[in-house]
């Protein structure tokens, strides 16, 4: 503390310490009565309780100024002379605001405390700080980003500011020891538009020269927030992976800290029942509930860890998909090794069998239009998601009148959050509105996304079965219009299994829907045990002519790979990444992405076990096909190239066989009206031949004639007449 801007204070019975400037031109008599006026207000009362705080106006000199009076409440015996040795709250509150004022820490500018002791007793204690307007809460400023539901950024961008403001408070060797979101204002900073992170109810903070991780971990005890975001907090603090003791002793704290709260009806039972009764009827938000729509990465935001998430699912639910599996095993099973010896052995006409993914929500619709014409009008996949609202539900439906009127095949993606689940009615409202405006413009619906993900709002099976309900309605009023599920994500098909197990009654999907990433392993040819790309399609197309609720039909409805250097944006590089991090393992570079895609494509479609495929996207920086953020506008990164290549020369084709080959070099043999196409690719290896077919052409994955004599990972066209045509 700088001794020589403070003063002490004794007068009108009352002593502290205060701003030497302040207490000077702090008229007489200005105190008589202070009590009073503070338990009889009426406007300016801030917090009312055993501790009130009160807006006062003092005359300073010619002036008026605002303050903001914190009156402690009266207290024990022992606890007045404890204070007697320690300093009162009010004197700690004035220590901590002039330690953190002076290290940079944001706080209201501590003026004075005063005390009035008698006999020993502390009979008021004041503790005076500046007033400043516009104060709001990290509780207040969280719940309504909540109610929101997000964007994540925003969420992201007030964490970050808490985050660095902690870590100034906490390397100034203060630590607040009752650190809850309500004693963290959000005060607005026009000067560089965003909050500046104010500190409040500092008396049980203690000063040190420096912290351990333990006191450092005791500040985030009390912290309320969902699981996921609080890891967040902990990479913005420390500016990288937190400590593994710092967050052994987080974890400590927070199950002490949660043991204390729900001791509090035993230690105050009269309190607890008299706030019981106050909230009675009152809707509580648990932090299960949360659902953030991450804005940059066009997903649902993880909002818990993996222990919490664990912890949405009962054991009944596991016992209903268990049960549920172990019905379907047999039959499945047998329909998987049947299925397992088709692949690749029936000729399949490529034309439509390749969708794209557009964004109606986020993006400018205009160029996506123009860039889907030079794919060569492919089927279309449009999502539409419930937390939008009416207004963008109109926009999409829009997007989707202009899509049926040049032609285009049309299936809409309509996806819940956790709202959805919560408000039936809302959700029922929802499908009602789409349908009625859809209908004879789409060629399906596919409802419900990726119900096997706690953060895409479905908790369970039964959460599951609701949101399916209002379908056996619309059925009947849209017969017409084709119905596809459960869209489960990755590699659990005992998900699908269960979710088609415990659909209601009178819903039938017109094909098993699947989200087939297989980022995780790297090339779409690598396994997961015994399972890669063909063997995973097989048993969801094995599940769903098992399923007497599902037609025999398989669609591929969301895939692509994460892109390198995206950050943020990428969909596995989680919701904040520290600076200079480069994210998941599993990104890839743009080249990649396109030989992957390729592949990916060739293998599903031609093994004639997958009726077609969507990528997901055509526009997106951490994922797309093109890139929406590149200086100086939106850029084709080059596996566009590569899939107009693609459709270029195989959409017209109709794939024949997959050729005899060495192991890990692939060669699918397509026929075209006048010619013949292999397509030549390796996994991880180089091959320099003998080739398949006498070919006359050769073209690289973007379409460039080539002179080549050896092929490795990016595909290969080799074109060559028909046998008969030599004759």
């Amino acid at each position: 503390m700088d001794d020589t801007k403070f003063a002490a204070f004794n007068k009108e019975g009352f002593v502290g310490m205060g701003r030497a400037d302040w207490l000077a031109s702090l008229r007489d008599g200005c105190l008589s009565g202070l009590r009073k006026e503070i338990e009889t207000a009426q406007t300016g009362v801030l917090a009312r309780g055993r501790h009130q705080v009160v807006v006062r106006d003092f005359d300073i000199g010619d002036t008026v100024q605002s303050v903001a009076v914190k009156f402690f409440g009266r207290q024990q015996g022992w606890k007045d002379r404890y204070d007697r040795k320690r300093g009162s709250k009010a004197a700690r509150s004035f220590q901590a605001a002039a330690h953190l004022e002076a290290h940079g820490v944001a706080t209201p500018p501590p003026l004075a405390y005063l005390e009035r002791w008698e006999n020993g007793r502390l009979m008021e204690a004041y503790y005076l700080s500046g007033y400043l307007r516009g104060l709001k809460s990290l509780k207040t400023g969280l719940l309504q980003i909540y109610a929101g539901n997000g964007p994540c950024s925003v969420l992201v961008d007030l964490l970050k500011q808490v985050g660095v403001a902690m870590r100034r408070m906490h390397d100034s060797g203060f630590y607040h020891r009752d650190l809850g979101n309500q004693n963290i204002e959000l005060l607005p900073d026009p000067t560089t538009g965003s909050d500046r992170v104010i500190f409040l109810d500092l008396n049980r903070g203690q000063i040190r020269k420096k912290l351990t991780t333990k006191q450092r971990a005791l500040d985030f005890s009390r912290l309320q927030m969902p699981s996921a975001f609080l890891e967040v907090l902990f990479r913005i603090y420390w500016a990288s992976k937190a400590p593994s003791d710092f967050r052994k002793q987080v974890a400590q704290r927070r199950r002490l800290f949660y043991l204390w709260q729900k001791s509090r009806s035993l230690r105050h039972p009269i309190k607890s029942f008299r706030k019981a009764s106050k909230n009675r009827g009152k809707l509580s938000l648990r932090m299960e509930d949360v659902w953030i729509w991450d804005d940059r990465s066009a997903q649902a935001a993880i909002t818990l860890n993996k222990k919490d998430r664990k912890n949405c699912h009962s054991w009944r639910n596991h016992a209903k998909i268990v049960f549920a599996n172990l019905k379907a095993l047999p039959v499945t099973w047998k329909n998987y090794r049947e299925l397992c010896l088709t692949a690749f052995k029936t000729p399949v006409a490529m034309a439509d069998r390749i969708g794209m993914s557009l964004e109606p929500a986020d993006l400018d619709f205009e160029p996506q239009l123009a860039l889907l014409e030079e794919l060569h009008r492919v089927p279309v996949l449009l999502r539409v998601g419930h937390h939008q609202g009416q207004a963008q539900w109109d926009r999409s439906i829009h997007c989707i009148e202009r899509l049926h009127q040049s032609g285009h095949s049309i299936v809409v993606g309509i996806f819940q959050d956790r709202r959805a689940t919560l408000e039936p009615e809302s959700w029922k409202h929802f499908l009602e509105y789409l349908f009625e405006r859809i209908d004879g413009k789409v060629e399906a619906v596919k409802v419900g996304h990726a119900m096997n993900r706690v953060k895409w709002g479905v908790h369970n099976l039964r959460e599951y079965a609701a949101l399916m309900h209002p379908l056996v309605d619309l059925r009947k009023k849209f017969p017409a219009l084709q119905i596809w599920g459960p869209a489960c994500i990755d590699f659990e098909p005992f998900h699908s299994v269960a979710a088609l197990d415990h659909l209601p009654g009178g819903v039938h999907f017109g094909a098993l829907s699947h989200l087939l990433y297989v980022d995780r392993r790297g090339a779409p040819e690598n396994k997961q045990g015994r399972f890669g790309t063909i063997e995973k399609a097989a048993l969801m197309k094995a599940i769903a002519r098992h399923s007497k609720r599902c037609e025999d039909r398989l669609i591929l409805s969301e895939v692509n790979w994460p892109l390198i250097d995206t950050a943020e944006w990428s969909p596995v590089a989680a919701t904040y990444l520290p600076p200079g991090a480069r994210g998941s393992r599993v990104h890839v570079s743009e080249a990649q992405y396109g030989h992957y895609m390729i592949r990916y494509l060739a293998l599903t479609i031609c093994s004639g076990l997958v009726e077609r495929v969507y990528w997901w996207r055509l526009v997106a920086h951490g994922f797309g096909l093109v890139d929406e953020r590149a200086e100086g506008g939106w850029r084709k990164r080059v596996g566009f190239q590569m899939l107009q290549t693609f459709l270029r020369e195989l959409g017209p084709a109709t794939f024949v066989e997959k050729m005899d080959t060495p192991d890990a070099v692939y060669a699918l043999r397509f026929e075209r009206t006048n010619d013949e196409v292999v397509l030549l690719w390796c996994n991880g290896r180089t091959f320099s031949g003998p080739w398949p077919i006498h070919f006359q052409k050769a073209l690289d994955s973007t379409g460039e004639p080539i002179q080549f004599d050896e092929v490795g990972n990016a595909p290969v066209y080799l074109i060559a007449p028909k046998p008969e045509a030599t004759i």
